[in-house]
């Protein structure tokens, strides 16, 4: 899984439930109509210090020994940390549903394969100063793991056979 792909999931998985228009952060063009939220994927790391297991491909593809190139990925968990921001009216109800669906396990299910949303902050009330007025802001983070396998090109170890005898 890669990083959009992640980002791509909680956009859709919030727009899912909560029923406001959903955005990626810093995608370009102009604002949705209000009210609408916004989803900024802030980092990700691992959440434990070794991979899980190593994955070995055989690729189609020959060295230039005539060997084919194997691919070794480390299975490895991720979390990602994402800052929910709604605007509009009202919005710190537009994200309660969140913090509500969080407590139903059929609601926190994968939002991709692979993808589990595990841990919801609480709401913040953050109002802005934009245009001499003040207009109504929310915020929230989410915190989701999933796996990455990022592959990388080995060297063939060639096999031999060996006899051992004793004399």
């Amino acid at each position: 899984m890669t990083n959009d792909e992640a980002h791509s999931a909680i956009v859709r998985w919030v727009a899912a439930k909560t029923g406001v228009t959903t955005i990626k952060a810093h995608q370009g063009g102009a604002a949705p109509a209000l009210p609408y939220i916004m989803v900024n994927m802030t980092g990700f790391a691992e959440v434990r210090e070794n991979a899980i297991d190593i994955e070995f491909t055989e690729t189609d593809e020959l060295n230039s020994e005539d060997e084919k190139i194997v691919e070794a990925a480390p299975v490895t968990e991720m979390e990602w940390r994402f800052s929910v921001h709604a605007y509009g009216d009202n919005p710190t109800d537009q994200l309660r549903p969140i913090v509500s669906v969080m407590k139903l396990s059929q609601g926190t299910e994968p939002a991709y394969p692979g993808l589990t949303i595990h841990e919801a902050s609480q709401i913040r009330n953050v109002p802005d100063w934009i245009n001499n007025e003040w207009q109504p802001r929310a915020q929230m983070d989410l915190f989701a793991r999933g796996i990455i396998r990022d592959a990388s090109n080995v060297d063939v170890i060639d096999e031999y056979s060996f006899d051992i005898a004793q004399s």
